[in-house]
C-alpha cells in the first residue's frame, strides 16, 4: 500500500510494552517440498541461536511462492499502548542515556534501559557512505533522508496493511507477489520511549508486494511488504542454520504494520 507523507503522520506506528519497547520482525524455517506445508523455528532453537525472531517474518526468498502458507503464529500488527510524539528533544547520542533515562524514569538496571542503550549505539555508528543510515523521530525527516538517499525527486511510501482482524490462530497463504523496487530506504522502529526509527539504504535488495489471504476462507487478507537482501554473504552464520540455507543465499523478510519502505 503506497502512502503520502501526510498520511503517514496519521498512522500509529510505535508501541512502548510492559516490560520492553516491542519485538523485532523475524524468523520462521520453510519446507521447500511440499506446496502446502509450514515448519515454525521451535523457541527453544531461536533462543540457542541467540536471535530476535518473530514468527513468520524471516525465510528464505527461493520459498517465497505463490501456495507457500505462513505458520500458525505469523502475526502483521503490532499491539500495545500507543506514545505520543516525542517532545523531549535530545540528541540521539550515548553520552545522553543517563539525561533520557531519568526524564522517562527508566530503571537503570532494567530491560528497557539496556534496549534504550542499544538504540543509541545503533543511531550513533559512523556515516558509511555505502549505506547512509540515520535515526528519526518525525516522518517529514524520514522521507527527506529517503528521497536524497535514493536520488529522486521525492520518495513515495509504502507500508504493510491488514485487511480484516487477524489474530494468532490466522494462517496466511501467498496468493501474489510483486516486485516494485531495487532502491529503496526502509525504517525501522527503534526500541526506546518516544518514537524513533532507524533508516538505511542497503545495498543489493529487492523490495516485495505479496498479496497473503487466510488459508481458511480467504479472509481476512494482507497487504504486505517485503525486502529481500539479494547477498548474504556476510551476515551471520546463525541465520543460515536457523533458516536452512546456505551462505550467500537471498533472504528476505516482511515488514510489519509498524515498518515503512521508501523507494
Amino acid at each position: 500500500t503506497k502512502l503520502n507523507v501526510f498520511e503517514l503522520n496519521h498512522l500509529t506506528l510505535f508501541y512502548f510494552l510492559e516490560n520492553g519497547f516491542g519485538d523485532s520482525a523475524y524468523a520462521v524455517h520453510w519446507d521447500p517440498d511440499h506446496e502446502h506445508s509450514t515448519s515454525a523455528v521451535p523457541e527453544a532453537q531461536a533462543k540457542r541461536h541467540q536471535i530476535k525472531v518473530q514468527t513468520g517474518m524471516l525465510f528464505l526468498k527461493k520459498n517465497l511462492r505463490v501456495g507457500t502458507v505462513l505458520p500458525q503464529g505469523t502475526m502483521f500488527a503490532r499491539g500495545g499502548s500507543p506514545k505520543s510524539v516525542n517532545s523531549f528533544f535530545t540528541p540521539l547520542e550515548s553520552k545522553y542515556l543517563a539525561t533520557i533515562l531519568s526524564h522517562y524514569k527508566i530503571s537503570h538496571s532494567s530491560i528497557k534501559a539496556q534496549q534504550v542503550a542499544d538504540t543509541l549505539r545503533s543511531c550513533g555508528k559512523p556515516a558509511d557512505k555505502e549505506e547512509p543510515h540515520m535515526c528519526f523521530s518525525s516522518c517529514e525527516a524520514m522521507a527527506r533522508f529517503a528521497t536524497k538517499a535514493l536520488g529522486v525527486s521525492g520518495a513515495r511510501a509504502a507500508i504493510t496493511r491488514i485487511h480484516g482482524h487477524e489474530t494468532p490462530n490466522t494462517m496466511y497463504v501467498v496468493a501474489q507477489i510483486a516486485q516494485f523496487s531495487n532502491n529503496s530506504v526502509p525504517c525501522h522502529p527503534m526500541d526506546f520511549p518516544y518514537e524513533v526509527f532507524y533508516c538505511h539504504r542497503p545495498r543489493e535488495v529487492q523490495s516485495l508486494t505479496v498479496q497473503l489471504k487466510g488459508l481458511k476462507d480467504g479472509t481476512p487478507g494482507v497487504t504486505a511488504t517485503a525486502m529481500c537482501h539479494m547477498n548474504t554473504s556476510d551476515w551471520d552464520q546463525q541465520y543460515f542454520e536457523l533458516l536452512g540455507g546456505e551462505r550467500g543465499e537471498p533472504i528476505c523478510h516482511y515488514m510489519p504494520t509498524n515498518y515503512i519502505m521508501f523507494y
